[in-house]
């Protein structure tokens, strides 16, 4: 099941193939990416002990990576430092002791083999691709003029054992 919500951007943005495309874009997707790791909530299996750290992981092209790591300096996600990883192809079981994977831009099949790999780990997966929700990740930011929406897949967030709370959705409205 794919849910979608519209989110009002400022009309100054200009047109761009990606949301990440843009400082406007990638702000506002650091912002739900952190907002994201604060209101899920992760099986406490994943992580390795009391000390581990709340990772975020990037993979494919790295325009998040600066912004990530203005954003998240000293920051904590419930309590745990956070650590942001740069993951490569052939790094999926590194991948797997992510609680979030940006995927920055890949080809299809690069991402639906990274996607499917991340399938029913406890991996938040999130991309500004074109049809990443539809190719099995679970947020998807699209944008289009002076509007974002968010796609979620909620059948790959179930099987990765994520919970949302209602908290998740304040910042959007429910498009019928």
């Amino acid at each position: 099941m794919l849910l979608i919500f519209l989110l009002p951007l400022s009309p100054a943005r200009a047109q761009a193939e990606h949301l990440s495309d843009t400082d406007l874009g990638r702000k506002v997707m650091v912002n739900y990416i952190v907002h994201f790791a604060h209101h899920l909530q992760w099986p406490i299996e994943v992580f390795s002990g009391s000390g581990a750290p709340f990772r975020i992981c990037v993979m494919g092209d790295d325009e998040l990576v600066a912004p990530l790591t203005a954003r998240l300096h000293h920051h904590r996600v419930q309590g745990r430092l956070v650590s942001l990883e740069r993951v490569n192809d052939g790094e999926m079981m590194r991948a797997r002791r992510c609680q979030i994977v940006v995927m920055g831009d890949m080809d299809a099949e690069r991402l639906a083999q990274a996607v499917g790999a991340l399938e029913f780990f406890p991996v938040l997966t999130v991309s500004d691709t074109s049809r990443f929700a539809a190719l099995g990740g679970m947020v998807e930011f699209a944008g289009s003029g002076a509007n974002m929406a968010l796609q979620l897949n909620k059948t790959r967030l179930d099987r990765a054992e994520l919970k949302m709370g209602n908290s998740l959705f304040r910042l959007s409205k429910q498009v019928n």
